[in-house]
């Protein structure tokens, strides 16, 4: 059965996306990886098993190829012309570029991540007659940075066109019963869980960080890993160093133009000594590194629907690798508290309440590791071998009802 999944990521693949596609795989499955439309220039290559193709879109309205033996052609009147003859289309210029590369591969099934690729996903599958699986990872149109407008108009898209999914899948209950409210929609739950590596022991790569950044045996690290943005908060943790304990600093993995800006906030607060600033580092490492740290931070506010709601990959990492969590009171993270007691939430996520609460879970041991070993614990139910599974019985069941309108 061959899947074609689509994904608008342009930088780093989400390790979601991965993990799915290798768990069909492994079953039988045959997965091409349309990833990232706007990346810098176009590829293709296979990762475990894995068909990539990436696109460069020019931002050119490919419908205009049309008349453009009728019309004279510039950068700047291909604008007028897409604006002219936007009211006229359902889709985008930037949707249309995404149908017709979806449009030249064969598929029994389409499998979209995330609202940028539904559009272009529906009308791909009610063209080619083959079922279609929406995978929401997150409320899309409610995060801060876009106007009013523009989370109206998404979310009104979102509700007209995931009636046309044959399957909707989200990342955690929350926004199941979020989206099963505003939709009329029951989306299955799959959560962001991560792999565990083979052999992997987080007591042997204990080490490993702390080496990397070359500090002494006795200093604890504080942890934030992923993508490195404005709206995630990084700076309260960086103006945060500055009232932690000795010995103890903060190592930021990911990457992003952001970075740039902490780097001058932690210059300015006079504590770039205490922070370091790992880069990128692979997926199939990054747990290895994770295991090195002593708390895992996610300094999100609650600045939208979407970060209200949301369940991280650098959660479930976190998790896995045995590191207790420092987050806010958000109910994804109250709830894996009051179901694992991992998480130590905060109400108000400033410099001064974070390092607290660093203070507070280092210097009470006993519970620290309490924490510490209910991590273990509760990886032994949050882990992609647990979500895998759900996956692939959902993939059973489209399967078998694919089967069945066959002999009909």
């Amino acid at each position: 059965m061959k899947v074609l999944m689509v994904t608008p990521d342009c930088f780093m693949i989400d390790r979601r996306i991965i993990l799915e596609a290798k768990t069909l795989i492994n079953a039988g499955y045959e997965v091409t990886l349309l990833a990232g439309f706007e990346c810098s220039e176009e590829t293709h290559y296979l990762k475990d098993g894995i068909s990539i193709y990436r696109y460069k879109y020019d931002w050119e309205d490919k419908r205009l190829e049309r008349i453009s033996s009728f019309l004279p052609r510039s950068k700047f009147l291909n604008k007028c012309y897409s604006r002219l003859i936007k009211p006229f289309y359902e889709m985008t210029a930037f949707e249309y570029f995404m149908l017709e590369k979806i449009s030249q591969f064969e598929a029994d099934v389409y499998h979209a991540h995330d609202f940028p690729c539904l559009k272009a996903a529906v009308y791909a599958a009610r063209k080619r007659k083959i079922p279609l699986i929406y995978d929401a990872h997150e409320i899309y149109y409610s995060q801060r940075m876009f106007p009013d407008a523009v989370q109206q108009k998404y979310f009104k898209e979102e509700k007209k066109y995931i009636k046309y999914a044959d399957i909707v899948i989200t990342v955690n209950q929350f926004i199941s019963d979020i989206m099963a409210k505003q939709y009329k929609t029951t989306p299955e739950v799959i959560m962001n869980c991560a792999e565990m590596p083979v052999n992997f022991n987080p007591a042997e790569s204990y080490r490993l960080l702390k080496n990397k950044i070359k500090v002494a045996a006795d200093w604890k690290i504080i942890l934030y890993q992923g993508w490195l943005s404005p709206e995630r908060n990084i700076e309260a943790l960086i103006k945060g160093v500055r009232f932690l304990p000795d010995k103890c600093c903060l190592v930021i993995i990911g990457y992003g133009e952001y970075e740039g800006m902490l780097r001058k906030i932690a210059s300015e607060e006079k504590v770039q000594e205490k922070i370091f600033f790992l880069g990128k580092i692979s997926p199939d490492e990054i747990l290895h590194y994770t295991a090195g740290a002593d708390i895992g931070v996610i300094p999100y506010l609650p600045i939208d629907e979407n970060h209200r709601y949301c369940s991280p990959n650098k959660f479930f990492e976190y998790i896995l690798a045995g590191i207790p969590v420092i987050t806010n009171n958000s109910f994804f993270f109250r709830a894996m508290n009051e179901k694992y007691g991992v998480v130590h939430t905060i109400d108000t996520f400033s410099p001064e309440k974070f390092a607290q609460a660093v203070t507070e879970m280092l210097f009470n041991k006993s519970k620290f590791n309490e924490m510490k070993n209910n991590c273990y614990k509760a990886a032994k139910e949050l882990n992609w071998d647990v979500e895998g599974k759900k996956l692939l019985s959902v993939y059973n069941r489209l399967k078998a009802s694919i089967n069945m309108s066959d002999r009909h």
